[in-house]
């Protein structure tokens, strides 16, 4: 599924009104920290297992049981600023 961006769209200057909703600006805000707080989360707790002297087949047990739970918290999240992008692309003419 292709994904858009919105570094694709023209914005408008600082003087013009608005484009979008009040409450999305805070919504797509709010998801994108949230997605970096797992992610930065995720890459601590990498970092933490490569620094372990256990057993290399618990550490590659551990790595993709750590990756699942990744795509797992991620997801919900995903699936939200997806909608948010449908949202502006419907709220937002492509220039």
């Amino acid at each position: 599924m292709p994904r858009t961006s919105v570094a694709s769209y023209a914005f408008t200057s600082p003087t013009q009104p608005p484009w979008y909703s009040a409450d999305l600006l805070p919504q797509l805000q709010s998801t994108l920290a949230v997605l970096a707080d797992i992610e930065v989360h995720y890459q601590q707790n990498e970092e933490q297992l490569r620094a372990w002297a256990g057993p290399e087949a618990a550490k590659k047990q551990f790595a993709a049981q750590l990756a699942e739970r990744h795509r797992q918290e991620r997801e919900p999240y995903l699936q939200r600023l997806e909608e948010l992008e449908q949202l502006m692309s419907r709220i937002l003419p492509l220039q």
